[in-house]
């Protein structure tokens, strides 16, 4: 069986006839893309009006919809099913803004909750069933054999991606602390934190702000771990990747335990291994979303490789390094030391990500996986090298303040180097599965010609 598509999945190649993939998929993403837009609004530095942030969410309810219509085959019942799992989510965050209306405008509201949840639920339904009426119009042909499992597990990825971000941003703003308990806020219960305590006009909130959404993502990401995990483990049959997924989903808790026991212990370690631990999560879960991959399960056997076993050292060799340079980096930012040795021991890893992207070009160019992963090896060590220059020029002495600038400069340092080390995870994984070692050719022995008597005429 070949398979060339790395995207979907023929009807005889499904694993398990099981629906849901889609809608899950669909739903996910959608609620993904409304609870970064409401971040990225409500951010102190943005502060967008009320009504464009919840225009912009729900124009993400549509665009959920839309796709739904157009890259599945459910219609728009399937946009309404979309909307419904996305609205249920977002209850996560819009109980803040009716806990802050119920705090400062009338408390008799309080039993009007069930009422008020359940018309938010409604208007998500409605929009996204509208999204997927468009959308259907013009479907996708693909839309029948689309890899649902690869796509929900790249949606778990695109879900901690910002996750990471928003960590990156708590720690440049020294907020891991802003919020002194866990796992309430402020005793109150998590979700229902009015808007209010996390904004302020003199902005003596905005720690409260980057901390406590941190926290909100990091549920969406959890709840989204467990959503996978029983996914995979119904419609994928291969053991070691139901193993795999839930060791993911074991991580994920594990993370969320120990970001919390950082604030209640106070402990700048915990702190230091929260950041390193998270993208070594992030990492695991690109090289599932690999694993799904149809060709990556396709019964094509790897291929023979002389010098293959150099490869696999450089693969793991980036990983390893990479993951010693972040262990730098967060040591860096949280307890402002080691400066030196971050900046010295990065060539290590530049060197070794120069030989893999050029070996995936020079030698695997017709292996796709192989040579993608290394152009975007290369364009991500330039842009780090960049970002990385650029932090220590705005860095601030030692217990001054970050400014907002340097904040957000040294964040995506730390975001592109969460990226770089799952693309070298990536490329590891695709090289072990691609590749196949096998001894160098001998080569052909010269023979040389024989020698001709040469006869003399008298």
């Amino acid at each position: 069986m070949s398979v060339q598509s790395l995207h979907y999945l023929s009807p005889a190649q499904q694993p398990q006839k099981l629906r849901g993939g889609d809608i899950l998929t669909m739903g996910f993403a959608t609620t993904v893309a409304v609870w970064v837009v409401a971040y990225v609004c409500r951010m102190p530095i943005v502060q967008a009006p009320g009504k464009i942030t919840v225009l912009l969410m729900l124009a993400m309810v549509f665009l959920g919809g839309f796709a739904t219509g157009r890259y599945t085959t459910r219609g728009i019942l399937g946009g309404a099913l979309t909307g419904a799992l996305s609205g249920l989510l977002n209850i996560l965050i819009v109980g803040s803004v009716f806990s802050d209306y119920v705090k400062t405008h009338n408390p008799a509201l309080v039993p009007a909750a069930a009422l008020w949840v359940s018309g938010s639920v409604l208007a998500n339904v409605v929009i996204a069933a509208i999204g997927a009426a468009i959308g259907r119009i013009k479907r996708c042909e693909c839309a029948a054999n689309i890899n649902w499992p690869m796509m929900f597990a790249i949606v778990l990825c695109v879900a901690t991606l910002p996750l990471i971000t928003m960590g990156g941003l708590v720690t440049a703003f020294r907020a891991g602390l802003a919020v002194p308990d866990w796992p309430r806020s402020y005793e109150y219960n998590m979700f229902l934190l009015p808007l209010s305590m996390m904004q302020s006009p003199d902005g003596s909130k905005d720690g409260n702000f980057y901390e406590h959404a941190h926290r909100l993502m990091g549920s969406l990401v959890g709840l989204t771990s467990i959503a996978v995990a029983i996914y995979f483990t119904l419609v994928d049959r291969r053991i070691f990747v139901k193993a795999f997924v839930w060791a993911i989903l074991t991580s994920v808790v594990i993370q969320g335990i120990l970001g919390g026991t950082r604030v209640t212990e106070k402990s700048l370690t915990l702190a230091v291994m929260h950041g390193v631990y998270g993208q070594l999560i992030f990492a695991s879960m690109v090289c599932l979303a690999a694993i799904a991959a149809c060709r990556f399960k396709s019964a094509d056997k790897p291929h023979d490789a002389p010098g293959a076993s150099t490869d696999f050292f450089l693969s793991i060799a980036l990983v390893v390094t990479l993951t010693i340079q972040l262990i730098l980096g967060a040591i860096l930012r949280h307890k402002e030391m080691m400066l030196l040795m971050h900046i010295t021991f990065a060539t290590a890893p530049i060197l070794i990500g120069l030989a893999v992207a050029l070996r995936s070009w020079g030698i695997y160019g017709h292996l796709k996986p192989l040579r993608t992963a290394g152009l975007w090896i290369i364009a991500l060590i330039g842009l780090q090298v960049v970002l990385g220059l650029i932090s220590i020029a705005v860095r601030q002495p030692a217990g001054v303040p970050q400014s907002t600038a340097s904040a957000f400069i040294t964040t995506a340092h730390q975001a592109n180097g969460a990226l770089l080390l799952a693309l070298a995870s990536l490329h590891m994984t695709w090289a072990l599965r691609l590749l196949k070692n096998v001894p160098m050719p001998p080569e052909a022995e010269v023979v040389e010609p024989a020698q001709t008597p040469q006869t003399t005429s008298t």
